[in-house]
C-alpha cells in the first residue's frame, strides 16, 4: 500500500469507528522550519477544537510491520486521551481577557520559517524569531496548544507588542526555566533504562563530568517543551554568569534546550559553531532544529550577540 492509500485507509477506518458525528479529515499542516506533515483532524460537532493526530509516523511504522488495526487504536487511543479537554464557547475564545494567561512564546528559527513567519505574528530575535502560543490543556502525554495567527489578533483587539508582554510574563511561569549538569541530564537519561542501583555501581568514570573542561550545562524549562526559550526569561541568563562569574557562550541544541558553557577565554568558537552544524544535520529532527549558530551573553551589558 503506498502512501497516499494509507492515508486514505486510515481516514476511513477512523471515520468508521467513530462515526457519523465526527468529521475526519487529511490536512497538511506545516511545522517549523518549512516540515509538512499530514494531519488527521477529529472534528465533532459539540466539540470547540478538533485535535490534529500526523499520520506520517505511523506510515512508517506501517512499513516495519505494525498493523492497520494497531495503528488505528493507537489513534483512538490518543484521541480520547485528549477528549477531555473543556474550552468554553467559542463567545469565550473570542475575548482575549480569557485567553490571557495562557500566552507563551517559543523560539524558532527565523530564514527557515518565512513562509509560516507571513501568517503569524512575531518578534526578531537576532536570526531567530519569537512567535506566541496558547498553551490549552496538559496531561500526562505533554500539552495541548495552539499557535496564535495573524488571524486571531484582529478580533481580540492585540497587536504583537502586547502579546510579547503577556508572553514575557506568563512563559516563566506557565514553564519554569531549568539548569542541570550534563552528569544530572546523563543520570535522568539512565533512570529510564537501568535500576538506581545499577547506575550507583557503575565506574564513576563514566559520570564524571565535573572534571569536563569547559564544563557544559543544559537550560531548559521543566516541562523540556519549547525550552530554549528560557533564554529569554528575565535575569535566568544573568543569574548564571554572575554563578559562574564569567559571560556565557550559548549552543542552540534544540528548540526545546540549549547548552550553556561557561567562556574562560580559552573556547575555539569557530570549532563549536562546527559541532552545533554537524549536530543539527546528524542528530536533532530537522523540525526541532534552532540554529547553527553559537550566541555570547555577556554579563556586562547582560546582552545577548551572534559570535560571526
Amino acid at each position: 500500500m503506498d502512501y497516499i492509500q494509507f492515508l486514505e485507509e486510515v481516514r476511513a477506518a477512523v471515520q468508521e469507528r467513530l462515526g457519523s458525528d465526527y468529521e475526519i479529515r487529511i490536512q497538511k499542516i506545516t511545522k517549523n522550519n518549512g516540515i509538512v506533515l499530514d494531519g488527521l483532524i477529529i472534528g465533532k460537532a459539540s466539540k470547540n477544537i478538533a485535535p490534529t493526530i500526523y499520520l506520517n509516523s505511523y506510515y512508517m511504522h506501517y512499513t516495519h510491520g505494525m498493523s492497520l488495526q494497531e495503528i488505528l487504536e493507537d489513534i483512538i487511543s490518543a484521541y480520547k486521551e485528549n477528549d477531555d479537554v473543556v474550552l468554553g464557547n467559542m463567545r469565550e475564545l473570542l475575548d482575549f481577557n480569557n485567553l490571557r494567561n495562557k500566552v507563551a512564546f517559543k523560539l524558532i528559527q527565523r530564514e527557515k520559517n518565512q513562509e509560516l513567519l507571513k501568517d503569524v505574528p512575531y518578534i526578531e530575535f537576532l536570526d531567530l524569531a519569537v512567535v506566541f502560543y496558547l498553551i490549552l490543556d496538559e496531561h500526562k502525554e505533554g500539552q495541548m496548544t495552539a499557535l496564535i495567527h495573524n488571524s486571531h489578533m484582529e478580533p481580540w483587539g492585540v497587536d504583537k507588542e502586547e502579546l510579547y508582554c503577556v508572553a514575557k510574563k506568563n512563559t516563566p511561569i506557565l514553564l519554569p526555566p531549568e539548569i542541570k549538569t550534563m552528569k544530572e541530564i546523563m543520570y535522568d537519561i539512565l533512570k529510564g533504562h537501568l535500576e538506581e542501583v545499577e547506575i550507583e555501581e557503575m565506574d564513576d568514570d563514566l559520570l564524571d563530568f565535573e572534571s569536563q573542561k569547559p564544563p557544559l550545562y543544559v537550560l531548559s524549562n521543566i516541562k523540556q517543551i519549547n525550552g530554549a526559550g528560557c533564554i529569554l526569561y528575565d535575569g535566568c541568563l544573568n543569574d548564571f554568569a554572575i554563578y559562574q562569574n564569567t559571560d556565557i557562550i550559548i549552543l542552540p541544541s534544540s528548540t526545546h534546550e540549549v547548552i550553556l558553557v561557561p567562556d574562560d577565554g580559552k573556547l575555539d568558537y569557530r570549532e563549536l559553531q562546527k559541532m552545533v552544524g554537524d549536530i543539527n544535520e546528524s542528530e536533532v529532527p530537522k523540525e526541532d532544529v534552532l540554529s547553527d549558530r553559537i550566541y555570547k551573553y555577556s554579563r556586562h551589558d547582560r546582552s545577548i550577540s551572534l559570535i560571526k
